[in-house]
């Protein structure tokens, strides 16, 4: 067991990530420790690398295996273990304490620790073979890889930070810093009760929120008259580092109080709590230690600006249209380039429980049925008031945006009742390990050819079609073909085909195809279904300039009898 939560894992890489020493010939991977890797930053921990090795050699052979850009600020230098790893964590802006070094050499372990006091270490046969199923590797569901992307922005900036003569302040100003504050209590609770509770450098109050009834109290707090929150974006022209703070303030009688003041480390040494502070016009404050660095440490900030609230694609769009979002992790990003009007059914976590709405049960299933149908309450995955809520808001919706790409693959399962449902993995194992006797009462899994899949797609098209006022601009994403080898790869077959059939229901219920390969290019790819921050972007500003010009503007798709009271998805031959 480790002693603490874990954010960045850094590996050594003879005899640890590999088999072999790199300087001396072959080195034979370890497909389970590559996955390990790309695992942790989809739980949002981050890994580094501390190794004696030659950077380039070492670079090319974590290419080759595919994997070098899931790591951040790598160390690969023939100098001291325990120096380097100091300094990358205090560059990084982590506590010791959430860092976990493997190697396999315990002499560099004791001198990592002697250099980082509080650093957690194991021998990799030690560790590895149990480290996903820890606690405290567990993180949160990252499989946009927001976090990862988020520290290889920080990495470019160090870089470029550390190549400039000229000093913090004039690099500081170089970078194009905004700040956006939102005010939206409801969107931005839970990430004010994560901060809360994950942060500790620059946790100015050091309040925590860990119990439920301390949850309730802090919610209570915020609706008081005279209370006011607000969360603090950050971008610049690195990247988008998102929500990396809030605060809560109490105005009264006396002045105006900070109760709440925290902010991620990401942003360290930029001056944002600065900023907030002076923005807030410098409220009373108790502060606790320890702290990374005061409120104020700069004489004068002049190097942030006032964001717009909105993102760059979307600056032609009005702040009254209303956009619908469906789909998978790879409308997570792109969601929150779309502007503040939005509703999405994107992958959500509730309850400790993995979400997706893309899937044929969701659109397809009779609501009513859905309302009596005890099995599917007891599952606690999606519902039927939040399927009523997707019904809601295509009838009110300017703009939707679907990505049905799973609507092709996974497992299909039908209740007793009629209705289908295709959980996740890990909820799919929940319900059988809670009680697999009553599942299997409950649920039988359907078998669905090809055909039957695709069919399922037209028919979720046709039935947001159905629900849409007329003149909604409604897209539907396909399937990347960017990179995908053509040669004897049925990958390339079945996404292929998916996008043909694709684009004929787009031309039949009126939607706008949104051809991925022709819109980003294969250096805006992290892998062949997630894209990097310029990805969404370019997808972003395709919408945006398809909705200027008025164009996937289609009349409404003819109503059917049954299009608020649909048939029963089990009923569809599959």
């Amino acid at each position: 067991m480790l002693p603490n939560n874990v954010k960045l894992v850094i590996w050594d890489l003879d005899d640890t990530f590999w088999r072999g020493t790199l300087a001396e010939g072959e080195i034979a991977p370890i497909d389970a420790r590559t996955r390990c890797v790309i695992t942790l930053a989809e739980r949002g921990i981050i890994s580094s690398i501390c190794s004696k090795n030659n950077f380039e050699a070492a670079r090319t052979a974590l290419e080759k295996i595919g994997v070098w850009d899931y790591f951040v600020f790598p160390r690969i230098e023939f100098g001291p273990k325990g120096q380097n790893i100091a300094a990358m964590i205090e560059e990084i802006g982590l506590r010791a304490e959430n860092v976990l070094f493997i190697d396999d050499n315990i002499l560099n372990l004791e001198e990592a620790k002697h250099y980082a006091p509080g650093l957690m270490v194991a021998d990799p046969e030690e560790i590895l073979p149990t480290l996903l199923d820890l606690p405290q590797v567990a993180g949160k569901d990252d499989t946009a890889l927001t976090r990862l992307q988020q520290y290889k922005a920080l990495e470019v900036k160090a870089v470029e930070r550390s190549k400039s003569a000229v000093s913090n302040e004039e690099f500081l100003r170089q970078c194009d810093i905004q700040v956006t504050i939102d005010h939206d209590l409801d969107k931005n609770f839970d990430r004010m009760v994560e901060l809360a509770n994950r942060t500790n450098q620059l946790n100015f109050t050091k309040k925590r929120m860990e119990t439920p009834e301390a949850v309730a109290d802090f919610r209570k707090l915020c609706a008081k008259h005279g209370v006011q929150t607000g969360v603090v974006r950050v971008k610049d022209k690195y990247g988008d580092y998102g929500v990396v703070g809030f605060y809560v303030v109490f105005r009264h009688a006396r002045g105006n109080e900070l109760l709440h003041f925290a902010f991620s480390c990401r942003t360290m040494n930029m001056g944002i709590e600065q900023y907030v502070y002076e923005y807030l016009r410098e409220p009373l404050v108790n502060i606790v230690p320890p702290v990374s660095n005061p409120i104020k440490s700069f004489d004068k900030i002049d190097w942030i600006k006032e964001g717009t609230g909105a993102f760059e694609a979307f600056s032609t769009l009005e702040e009254t249209k209303k956009l619908v979002l469906l789909g998978g992790c790879e409308l997570l990003q792109l969601a929150t380039l779309c502007g503040s009007h939005r509703a999405e059914f994107v992958n959500v976590m509730r309850d400790g429980v993995e979400i997706r709405y893309d899937e044929p049960g969701f659109v397809l299933n009779n609501r009513p049925s859905m309302a009596q149908d005890q099995a599917l309450k007891r599952l606690n995955y999606w519902t039927y008031e939040d399927a009523v809520a997707f019904d809601d808001s295509l009838k009110s919706a300017h703009i939707v945006i679907a990505s049905l790409a799973t609507f092709f693959w996974w497992d299909i399962f039908s209740s007793n009742a009629g209705n289908t449902v295709r959980p996740v993995v890990s909820t799919l194992r929940r319900s059988l390990a809670k009680d697999g006797v009553w599942f299997v009462q409950n649920f039988q899994r359907q078998t669905v050819s090809v055909e039957e899949r695709t069919a399922l797609v037209g028919r979720a098209l046709e039935r947001i079609a159905d629900l849409t006022p007329s003149g909604c601009h409604r897209f539907a994403l396909g399937q990347n073909m960017l990179g995908v080898a053509k040669e004897n790869n049925p990958g390339y077959t079945a996404r292929n085909r998916n996008n043909q059939a694709l684009k004929r229901f787009c031309a039949k219920y009126g939607y706008t195809f949104v051809d991925i390969g022709s819109i980003i290019d294969k250096d805006d790819m992290v892998n062949i279904d997630h894209f990097t921050r310029r990805g969404h972007m370019k997808l972003a500003d395709f919408i945006s300039q398809t909705v200027a010009r008025g164009a996937g503007k289609p009349a409404a798709a003819a109503k059917s009898p049954d299009a608020d009271d649909p048939e029963p998805l089990a009923a569809a031959g599959s």
